[in-house]
């Protein structure tokens, strides 16, 4: 301000000086600029006094802007933007720190704090949607993904993706299919949709649609083929029952036997022997009152491949063909003499079709190469109608050893403390 000060006191003396020696009140001079068709006029002493106000006016306006500092505002400005986005950064560092923890609402709450950053990204909501769903709020994760949604429409699939899993955890199996056949327009070839979807068909136990994805399954090695034999054998077991009905009409049942039998005869041959569907087979036969097919079933499987289980349920069953049965298990002896388990079955054939004698020797053939608790409970329940009571008793016993040796073998729990006397 001072140099402004001497300058105006200069500049006012050497116009005075000026207008006193150059006589500029009597003859104040004149200019006249000429540039093409414009002109510009006026008097010496007239443009030196706009030259000084301009000039002065220029120096304020330094003065001012040196003093108000503009840079300086805009510096301030920038380290505030700065220090905002690293607080915004840190809030997400440590929310997905909690995340890591299973600070459910700690984290969500960093989570969505740090989210107002502009450079935030999808990952806030992301990880915020999974903290609102491990806190139990539905509608909460359901907002971050729409929000998810809407500011990153680029990661739409990684969105939906989640979305589809947070549906299936919650039993939400039908809006969480739907998400995915949408997601599979786009993509018919993702393996990791394919898995999801295959869950979720699995679950809600629908077979068709489980049936028109396994060639996509398959195609993209989605399943091992373990799994692949599990999947088939389940479709097998599915269809067979889809065509049992509860009817009392005899039109009816035939129509669904021979539906069935189709159904059979279209079935790949290595689950014609495998003794779970054989199994279900036979059983779904029965319920028809064809128990003369469902024996077939299981020897027709039992010649093909041999399997104790099924053995069992062959001698339990009382299939109408106790001579038949008989026979056919009779000639399995002959290639299986030892085998305890065909023993005990043809002791309970020959229960059903009350051959005594031939059925206590089974029994006790049975329990000579392999002690059951069901073979000793049988052959005494037998011997007490023969009036073979001493005898019976003894197997009873036999029995009841034998059950307390089996649960024995079974840890302790230990003894109650006893309660100390105050």
């Amino acid at each position: 301000m001072v140099k402004l000060f001497i300058f105006s006191l200069v500049m006012i003396v050497l116009a005075l000086l000026v207008t006193l020696f150059f006589e500029f009140p009597s003859d104040p001079g004149y200019l006249l600029l000429a540039f093409g068709s414009y002109t510009f006029e006026t008097s010496v002493l007239a443009l030196f006094v706009a030259v000084g106000i301009i000039y002065l006016l220029l120096q304020l306006i330094l003065i001012l802007l040196h003093w108000i500092n503009p840079w300086r505002w805009i510096k301030f400005g920038r380290e505030f933007q700065q220090q905002k986005k690293a607080k915004s950064r840190s809030n997400t560092v440590e929310g997905l720190l909690y995340f890591t923890r299973r600070s459910w609402k700690s984290s969500y709450k960093l989570l969505m704090k740090g989210a107002t950053d502009p450079d935030a990204s999808v990952v806030n909501q992301l990880a915020a949607a999974r903290a609102a769903f491990e806190m139990g709020d539905k509608d909460l994760w359901m907002q971050c993904l729409d929000k998810a949604e809407q500011d990153y429409p680029a990661a739409r699939s990684t969105i939906n993706s989640l979305k589809a899993q947070l549906l299936f955890k919650s039993n939400q199996l039908e809006q969480c299919l739907a998400i995915l056949e949408q997601m599979r327009k786009n993509s018919l070839n993702d393996a990791p949709l394919l898995n999801s979807l295959k869950e979720v068909v699995i679950k809600l136990e629908d077979w068709e649609r489980l049936r028109s994805l396994l060639p996509a399954l398959e195609k993209n090695a989605v399943i091992e083929p373990d799994e692949k034999e599990r999947i088939e054998k389940r479709l097998l077991m599915e269809e067979l029952y889809s065509h049992t009905r509860q009817t009392d009409d005899l039109s009816v049942k035939e129509e669904v036997l021979k539906a069935l039998g189709k159904s059979w005869k279209r079935a790949p041959a290595k689950f014609k022997s495998d003794e779970k569907v054989v199994w279900h087979y036979s059983e779904l036969l029965t319920g028809l009152n064809a128990r003369a097919e469902a024996a077939s079933a299981i020897e027709n499987a039992l010649a093909k491949q041999w399997s104790d289980e099924l053995v069992t349920r062959y001698g339990e069953k009382d299939f109408g063909v106790g001579p038949q049965q008989l026979n056919q298990a009779e000639n399995w002896l002959i290639e299986r003499p030892a085998n305890a388990t065909l023993l005990l079955a043809l002791a309970r054939i020959c229960m059903r079709n009350e051959l005594w004698e031939k059925a206590r020797g089974y029994y006790q053939a049975s329990i000579k190469i392999l002690a059951t608790p069901d073979a000793y409970a049988e052959l005494s329940c037998l011997l007490k109608n023969l009036g073979e009571t001493e005898a019976s008793e003894k197997y009873l016993e036999e029995y009841r050893e034998l059950i307390d040796k089996n649960f024995s073998e079974l840890p302790l729990l230990p003894e109650p403390a006893t309660a100390q006397p105050s």
